[in-house]
């Protein structure tokens, strides 16, 4: 897929607290959902999405389940929020999985800084 010529592209990232592995466990098969699930106007409209469980270490703060989604634009974003049936699950049965503070939910604009180069 590439960018929507609307604008570029919305990198959005979701870090959660949940200390019980088995709840980390279920949100991120919620996520699974999402990724299968996603439609806008009958199609796949999420660009990318990663989650997973963070690695420990001693700059985690406490969050134990990241995600990571990229849109084509803002717009796309805002349908995810306000109007996807699979994330809107996934915002239903986020309450029961014991998270110590709602999560910390941060998107922007793409801005290549360095990028890996290939082999000769």
């Amino acid at each position: 897929m590439t960018a929507d010529k609307r604008g570029p592209r919305i990198h959005r990232m979701t870090l959660f607290k949940i200390p019980d592995e088995m709840n980390q466990k279920r949100l991120l098969d919620a996520y699974h959902v999402v990724a299968e699930e996603q439609k806008k106007d009958g199609k796949p409209y999420i660009l990318q999405l990663t989650a997973g469980k963070t690695l420990p270490n001693d700059k985690s703060k406490g969050y134990t389940v990241a995600s990571y989604i990229e849109f084509a634009s803002l717009d796309d974003m805002h349908y995810y929020d306000n109007e996807c049936l699979a994330h809107s699950l996934l915002k239903e049965m986020a309450p029961s999985l014991g998270m110590m503070e709602p999560p910390t939910i941060l998107w922007f604009e793409k801005s290549n800084l360095a990028a890996a180069q290939d082999e000769p």
